[in-house]
């Protein structure tokens, strides 16, 4: 009787099907060069940082006493961008202004000081 060879981790994961982020089922080397080159475009894209998680579960099964039963999920957190909105106020009536050339900017700005406000700092206002 000739004995199996033992699989070794890279072999089990080549022949293995996983499930990724959008909850498909495909196989590991496919899901894995997808999800790469997903993720490095938008880290490129945005020069944030992002994520390639791979999760695997081992399980013994109860009902077969010499199985074990493999699980892998892939998962990618990917940037997001940001837009800023640019918006000018003065100090003396709080208002806000599309451009620091506004005609009602340039009376108010005589006596005041013209500062631009980001829309995140404006949010943190609220």
């Amino acid at each position: 009787m000739e004995q199996e060879e033992k699989l070794n981790f890279m072999q089990m994961l080549s022949i293995m099907r996983v499930i990724d982020d959008d909850d498909r089922v495909k196989s590991f080397a496919d899901c894995i060069e997808e999800q790469f080159q997903i993720l490095s475009k938008k880290v490129s894209e945005y020069k944030r940082d992002g994520a390639l998680t791979i999760t695997m579960s081992f399980k013994y099964d109860q009902k077969s006493k010499n199985s074990v039963n493999v699980y892998a999920e892939v998962t990618k957190k990917i940037p997001k961008g940001r837009h800023c909105n640019m918006f000018y106020s003065d100090q003396r009536s709080g208002g806000l202004y599309l451009n620091e050339n506004s005609t009602q900017l340039n009376w108010l700005n005589q006596n005041n000081k013209v500062h631009p406000i980001k829309k995140d700092a404006a949010a943190q206002n609220d």
